[in-house]
């Protein structure tokens, strides 16, 4: 919730917490909370996943489209500095690109 323009949202079907920016899920608690899908580019999840393959996948929408969805990460044992990585790589990933600028602009 520190990142810009951040709100947190119940998903509609799954009834978890969502964090959107700008209307754009970033991230989302998995089913049962113990793990959470961080919306980051494909090749930066399918890097995550070869480094810890028991502990994070990269993970599709199960719809026809089969589209690319993010890293799903098991929670539990994750560093707390990895999961404010991954927070900040899917809020840059989903932001608007001048707000993503703005912000790590006077972030760095």
């Amino acid at each position: 919730m520190a990142l810009p323009e951040v709100i947190e949202k119940q998903h509609h079907l799954f009834k978890v917490p969502v964090w959107q920016v700008r209307g754009r899920t970033f991230v989302g608690m998995g089913r049962d909370e113990s793990s959470a899908v961080f919306c980051i580019p494909e090749d930066s999840a399918a890097a995550a996943a070869a480094a810890d393959p028991a502990h994070a996948a990269a993970v599709r929408r199960k719809d026809a489209r089969r589209s690319f969805l993010g890293l799903e990460a098991q929670l539990a044992g994750l560093p707390a500095q990895r999961v404010e990585a991954l927070v900040r790589e899917a809020w840059a990933a989903q932001a608007p690109k001048r707000l993503a600028a703005r912000y790590l602009g006077s972030a760095g």
